[in-house]
């Protein structure tokens, strides 16, 4: 071997090893600031947060892989799984250098209570997410092809058990990816004392509108048929019309 190749077979074994350990810390670092990894530990090829922030919402115990070819094109792309006891899951991340986030393959299920989903303190229940393909842009989501459910629903004010809800996001609205058409998916009644039919859509400036009709099965106890008098009378078909509207 000349000397010229044993020196470049000699600087390529020092950068390896340099890169193999490069801490944890790097990782949290690169992460878009819509995420916060707190307390990493490892290096930046697999290694865990103690815990990792989204705005309000917390897991505990997130472990990462990562994969050295996404480094070359300037993205962090990342394997995490999630084996916070209150909520299991797994997903692939990719951070672009511009904070832009791409999710695929997340699987996880979660309580509503506890800090660990976005609905207020009142409701209880769980959800469970398929999500097939999401975007982040700019700190909105701006893509989403999917599904996620609501499992045994129930609000504490006024006392009612809901059953279960189902949104299907389907593939074009991927279309949306660049914040410029809003994300619609249909909303529909798994189980449970109501029928439900009806349609979310979340737009690029965040703002949301949740509208169908819903109507008591045979069953249904008589707090919950009295709840939904509060929607207005309903049509012919005994089904009640309803719309929810805000800003995430």
């Amino acid at each position: 071997m000349s000397l010229k190749s044993a020196l470049s077979l000699a600087v390529a074994i020092f950068a390896l090893t340099v890169l193999a350990r490069l801490p944890a810390g790097l990782v949290a670092s690169l992460l878009a600031p819509t995420l916060l990894c707190e307390s990493p530990s490892g290096t930046i090829w697999g290694g865990s947060c103690g815990v990792l922030r989204s705005g309000a919402l917390t897991l505990s115990d997130v472990h990462w892989t990562t994969h050295p070819a996404g480094l070359l094109r300037a993205r962090l792309i990342l394997d995490l799984v999630s084996q916070d006891p209150r909520a299991v899951g797994q997903t692939r991340l990719t951070a672009h250098i511009d904070g832009e986030l791409d999710i695929e393959g997340l699987e996880a299920r979660l309580p509503l209570e506890n800090g660990l989903s976005l609905f207020p303190p009142g409701w209880s229940g769980s959800l469970e997410l398929a999500i097939e393909r999401a975007a982040v842009r700019h700190g909105r989501l701006s893509a989403l092809q999917g599904r996620a459910r609501l499992l045994q629903l129930r609000c504490v004010q006024p006392p009612a058990d809901l059953g279960s809800v189902e949104l299907d996001v389907p593939a074009p609205a991927l279309d949306a990816a660049d914040g410029t058409r809003p994300i619609v998916g249909a909303l529909r009644d798994i189980a449970g004392p109501l029928s439900l039919q009806g349609q979310a859509q979340l737009s690029g400036d965040g703002a949301y509108e949740i509208s169908g009709t819903v109507a008591p099965r045979d069953g249904a106890s008589t707090d919950l048929q009295q709840a939904l008098q509060l929607l207005g009378p309903p049509d012919a078909q005994g089904r009640y019309a309803f719309t929810l509207a805000g800003t995430l």
